[in-house]
């Protein structure tokens, strides 16, 4: 009669964690993936993904908004008009890429043209104070290029010259 009781007892707990594993793989497969960001059809993308820094690529004007509150130090009300100036800039740009002829050189001096323009327009939102700062970091940016390592990172290793 023991033997019996035990096997009903070990029943019992297979059936137990069996639909415990059902139950937790259903309720994980009901949690949505991530959303995807949005990306205009054949925006360029850079080595970060869709709107990441990088060679082609520009950061979306929120992650940029935000990088420049946390490095400058700006308020909301500052953050804001920043961000208004930069979804402003990435509707021109956006704009032009698509009205683009195929002529890269002749449309490099209007995007130039458009990141003046609101370079311009954020430095008249920032105290002097935080107008150096951001000279400071677009003075790095220039120096390590597009789609380099971060500020404050270490540059990766050079290879050891060839004999």
């Amino acid at each position: 009669m023991k033997s019996r009781m035990k096997g009903r007892i070990l029943c019992a707990a297979m059936l137990l964690c069996g639909a415990a594993i059902v139950v937790s793989s259903a309720s994980a497969q009901d949690t949505p993936p991530p959303p995807m960001p949005e990306r205009s059809q054949g925006a360029p993308q850079g080595p970060g993904g869709p709107g990441g820094p990088g060679r082609g690529g520009m950061m979306d004007p929120e992650r940029r908004t935000q990088m420049m509150k946390e490095r400058l130090g700006l308020s909301d009300a500052q953050a804001a008009q920043v961000k208004a100036v930069l979804v402003d800039e990435r509707t021109k740009a956006q704009a032009l890429m698509a009205d683009q002829t195929g002529d890269r050189e002749a449309m490099r001096p209007k995007m130039e043209a458009i990141r003046k323009d609101s370079e311009t327009r954020i430095d008249a939102v920032l105290t002097p104070d935080q107008k150096a700062k951001w000279g400071e970091l677009r003075a790095q940016q220039q120096r390590r290029g597009p789609g380099g390592p971060p500020p404050g990172s270490t540059p990766p290793p050079q290879p050891p010259p060839q004999p």
